[in-house]
């Protein structure tokens, strides 16, 4: 099963994926970087040095689909399940040549997949207005959820302001499913396994 996850910078992405890992018990993760110009590379990262290089408060720190491979045991049997981390998305056309090339492959990329986690940060929105939800989030719940399995990981729901952000992510994304997580925590991680091994195709 191959999973994507996008969202907007700084949402969350990074930390999700490699917590996740950590939570079902990897003590290393496996990244397959898929670079703009079609450079692949390969390493393997232990679970404290992969938060320490992979994340940042920086926006664009990701700039490669970064896959990582991971062995999800259902009830019964062991799933092969890959995470493929993305450059963060967002409304403005980025200056930056190869951030382009990042985002347009992660829009290619976003149809081939049989599953989406959309990470949108429910302490943002909970802090400001239900703005903070952009034109982007929308056009990705609209997207995704029509054409392949999807779910919204409301995130950081560690952070002041959450629970309001939760709450205005539900009434404006009425009938897509949300789980709320905290990469932090491990809060919803149990809740994540559980869709994934539900819609394992």
């Amino acid at each position: 099963m191959d999973a994507l996850v996008l969202g907007r910078p700084n949402a969350g992405k990074s930390l999700f994926v490699i917590n996740f890992a950590a939570y079902l018990g990897l003590k290393e993760i496996r990244v397959e970087a898929l670079d703009g110009d079609g450079t692949a590379r390969r390493q393997r990262l232990a679970i404290d040095l992969a938060r320490r290089q992979l994340v940042s408060h920086v926006p664009y720190k990701t700039m490669a689909l970064q896959t990582v491979h991971i062995d999800l045991m259902g009830t019964k049997s062991k799933h092969a399940l890959t995470l493929t981390d993305t450059v963060g998305i967002t409304e403005e056309i980025p200056g930056e040549l190869v951030v382009r090339r990042a985002i347009a492959i992660v829009l290619s990329r976003l149809s081939l997949g049989p599953m989406v986690f959309h990470i949108v940060d429910a302490s943002a929105v909970g802090y400001s207005s239900i703005e903070t939800v952009s034109l982007v989030d929308d056009g990705l719940a609209r997207y995704a959820g029509s054409i392949t399995t999807y779910a919204i990981l409301a995130t950081k729901m560690d952070k002041e302001g959450a629970k309001v952000g939760l709450d205005r992510l539900r009434e404006r994304f009425q009938g897509y499913p949300i789980i709320p997580i905290s990469g932090v925590t491990r809060r919803g991680f149990k809740d994540v396994k559980s869709f994934i091994l539900r819609h394992w195709q």
